[in-house]
């Protein structure tokens, strides 16, 4: 089993601040606005996994991922610029 320290989440997963909750966000969106065009209906397997390909064609991008190691400050490391609540230290 691994765990993660304690305040240290937010550093240790920059794929989740910048591209996957953007992902879920995307997806949403565009499920909710396929199903307003369509009365409501449920959406078929087909629709469902084209509106998870563009969704993740939209937020999956190398950009993305970059800059998720960059606002974590995991690449370039600068623990300077930690916020105070985390000690690489003690990582």
């Amino acid at each position: 089993m691994i765990t993660l320290p304690s305040q240290t989440s937010h550093v240790l997963q920059p794929l989740n601040l910048s591209c996957f909750k953007p992902f879920k966000t995307t997806f949403f969106k565009k499920k909710n606005n396929n199903m307003v065009n369509n009365n409501y209906k449920e959406l078929d397997k087909i629709t469902f996994a084209n509106k998870v390909d563009k969704a993740l064609n939209a937020t999956l991008s190398k950009r993305n991922i970059k800059n998720g190691f960059k606002v974590t400050r995991i690449w370039p490391l600068n623990p300077k610029a930690m916020d105070g609540k985390t000690k690489l230290n003690e990582l």
